[in-house]
């Protein structure tokens, strides 16, 4: 009875109405979700697609990275608003929308869960054995993989959020320092944030940098910190002042992404573009660093990519496991016997799948396969799902600029994810040999190696 007095008064409040509290200082600093968010943003795929970036157009194309990062924020804006709205996890409205939907998920979750931490423990690895050569490729996956696993196991979550805002901080600093050692034109950077017409090959650096950004179902995530942490109240004017604390979370997690990729696009314009060179990998740019800015800068370099490889390892576990949870109806807590088993059930198959080495070709057209379909999937049953008259309060409305401007939002978001499953899917060489199709894989770029 009483949840439907609150239903009621939530309909009859005009929605967008309610101005939120204003923010202690405290509380604006709690950053430890958005940091969380971060490492989905932050990961090998990242910094290769900011080296690739840096050493084709120097700084021309950041302004990619603002305008998917509204796409970003409008997704997962949608996915907290469904929450607060509704009280119900986030895998809730795929099961509203049809059984089908709730299949696919499941074995997307799981698909994407492995081969996206494998890409990161391999990365690990690589660093690793750069670090110490006699240490096989294999051993340094294992100890990175297992590192993460048993961080999971301590089961506790606000210990999670702590140590990652303090690994974000160590993983820009990184960066930052390996860049400023091969002294790039960083007055430059700030012509690069307006958009400007496209060049030769602009196309599959940023579908690659959209695929990265938008992140596909890693975006309900934050729901589920959200859980973790207790913050729900049953009342408008407490779901008000959570929406507005928690879009200032992960919008850093969002802003998180282009405060790195710049470094990263630095360096290369610094020490690969005046050559012509294009890394081919993560671990490329730290040898063009090497002899232009020094051995320092190299090892600042490798332990800025472990880091971002390692938390971005850990993410995708995490989110794969959270999902899983949500999927079977089980209790969304990290300290849960159901969550330790489903992540000791992604590491096993972690080190066979390091030791048989994939071939990345095969990896990236399995991925995008299902990439193709996963974009517009969750893109129109977001949208579905925040058109519908039980969202209350956090309808949408038009009756005021900002909540249009949110809806335009959500609808940019929408058409951008659907434009980005599309285009994959066209790129996608079905029934070809992948051999002779490998620069035009969807997550991969040309490469111009003297």
């Amino acid at each position: 009875m009483h949840q439907k007095h609150q239903r009621m008064n939530e309909r009859q409040t005009e929605p967008w109405s309610l101005k939120p509290d204003r923010l202690g200082l405290r509380a604006a600093l709690s950053i430890g979700g958005g940091s969380l968010i971060a490492a989905f943003f932050i990961g090998t795929g990242d910094i290769s697609i900011a080296s690739n970036m840096g050493a084709k157009f120097g700084f021309g194309r950041l302004w990619t990275y603002w305008v998917l990062g509204i796409a970003a924020w409008a997704l997962l804006d949608m996915s907290v608003r469904y929450f607060l709205a509704t009280g119900r996890t986030p895998m809730s409205m795929f099961k509203e929308a049809h059984p089908a939907c709730s299949i696919y998920m499941f074995v997307t979750v799981i698909v994407c869960a492995l081969l996206g931490s494998y890409s990161q423990w391999n990365a690990c690895a690589m660093v690793l054995s750069a670090f110490f050569p006699r240490l096989p490729l294999e051993v340094s996956g294992a100890i990175s993989a297992t590192a993460a696993m048993l961080l999971v196991f301590q089961g506790v979550f606000s210990r999670l959020e702590r140590l990652f805002v303090i690994i974000l901080g160590a993983l820009i600093a990184s960066f930052y320092a390996s860049a400023l050692l091969a002294n790039p034109p960083w007055s430059e950077a700030i012509g690069g944030l307006v958009p400007q017409a496209p060049g030769q090959g602009w196309r599959q650096l940023f579908m690659a940098n959209a695929g990265s950004m938008i992140n596909a179902w890693l975006i309900l995530i934050y729901p589920y910190t959200l859980m973790e942490k207790n913050w729900y109240s049953s009342n408008i004017r407490g779901k008000v002042n959570i929406l507005h604390r928690v879009r200032l979370d992960y919008g850093w997690g969002i802003l998180a992404a282009g405060v790195v990729a710049l470094p990263i696009t630095a360096a290369a314009y610094a020490v690969a573009k005046p050559f012509g060179i294009v890394p081919r990998n993560p671990t490329d740019l730290s040898l063009l660093l090497e002899p232009v800015a020094g051995r320092f800068s190299s090892a600042l370099f490798l332990t800025g990519l472990f880091t971002a490889a390692w938390t971005s390892g850990v993410a995708w576990w995490l989110g794969g496991a959270y999902a899983l949870l949500d999927i079977f109806n089980l209790p969304i807590q990290m300290n849960s016997r159901p969550m330790r088993l489903i992540i000791l059930l992604f590491f096993v198959p972690s080190i066979p799948l390091l030791m048989i080495r994939i071939n990345p070709v095969y990896q990236i057209l399995i991925f995008a396969a299902f990439l193709a379909f996963v974009f517009p999937i969750i893109g129109l049953v977001l949208l579905w799902r925040v058109t519908r008259a039980d969202m209350g309060y956090f309808r949408w409305s038009f009756r005021r600029p900002g909540p249009i401007l949110m809806a335009a939002a959500d609808i940019f978001a929408i058409l951008l994810s659907i434009y980005v499953g599309w285009m994959q899917l066209r790129q996608i060489p079905w029934g070809q040999p992948s051999g002779k199709h490998s620069s035009s894989l969807p997550c991969s770029v040309e490469r111009r190696v003297v």
